[in-house]
């Protein structure tokens, strides 16, 4: 799941972006999957050396993951990978729902046969991937489809904003979510993360945006509120593996 701290000289996608954009994209991916984790110092020379850029490209990349409360300034002291607890989970999962069901609703009302069959396509693929229970290649296989199920569902809201901040809100918890797994080992599955998912789907298919957003809604309460668990696990000194680990986004 974690890659290298070492950034690649290049990346396939990268032509026409900006330094400041590359660098930001990449200290975002490694804050999120927690090769950066909570709390640690931003070093500028260290950093720069790491990612291979100049101090006005990291300068500006720093700022806009401040913007996102991915990183924290301090006056003179410079900047840090933002700390985790379980308010900041569910401060995140409140936010996202107030986003996102608005988004839905809107979403379900403009959609046309387009967006079905993007939503379609993307639900069925998450669907056909296993829930990772752990960090490895399912996780990496895994997150992606996540990130573009849920995306497939707002994606015809007509508003950039409220995409925008999906993306923001969905990048948090799912860091909140992966620090959580670190803390301790995953008990035996309860939860049907799949039929989860169905049920949004389903109802978002029968344009029934009453269900499709309580389903939604539910969902990330599930999720945060299993996550939130194992942070105050950790907070309190409580082994963390007693914790009941029924995680996801």
């Amino acid at each position: 799941m974690k890659r290298s701290l070492k950034a690649e000289a290049a990346d396939d996608d990268t032509s026409g972006r900006t330094m400041a954009d590359i660098v930001y994209r990449k200290l975002r991916d490694d804050i999120v999957v927690g090769v950066l984790a909570p709390g640690t110092p931003l070093r500028s020379d260290e950093i720069r050396a790491a990612y291979g850029t100049g101090i006005s490209p990291l300068r500006e990349a720093l700022t806009r993951l401040t913007a996102e409360q991915l990183v924290t300034s301090i006056g003179q002291r410079g900047f840090r990978v933002a700390p985790l607890s379980a308010e900041d989970v569910l401060d995140t999962m409140e936010t996202r729902i107030l986003v996102e069901t608005e988004a839905l609703r809107l979403s379900i009302a403009r959609g046309g046969v387009a967006w079905e069959a993007e939503l379609a396509a993307a639900g069925h693929a998450l669907k056909r991937t296993p829930f990772p229970i752990g960090p490895g290649a399912e996780s990496d296989t895994w997150a992606p489809l996540h990130w573009q199920f849920h995306f497939a569902l707002l994606s015809a809201c007509g508003s950039k904003w409220l995409l925008r901040l999906f993306d923001i809100l969905f990048a948090q918890a799912e860091r909140h979510r992966l620090h959580a797994m670190t803390l301790g080992q995953p008990a035996p599955q309860v939860r049907d993360r799949v039929g989860e998912h169905d049920a949004i789907f389903k109802a978002t298919m029968d344009r029934n945006a009453r269900l499709a957003t309580a389903e939604l809604d539910r969902h990330y309460r599930l999720s945060a509120e299993h996550v939130a668990a194992v942070l105050r696990g950790s907070e309190s000194g409580k082994d963390a593996r007693s914790v009941t680990l029924e995680i996801a986004n």
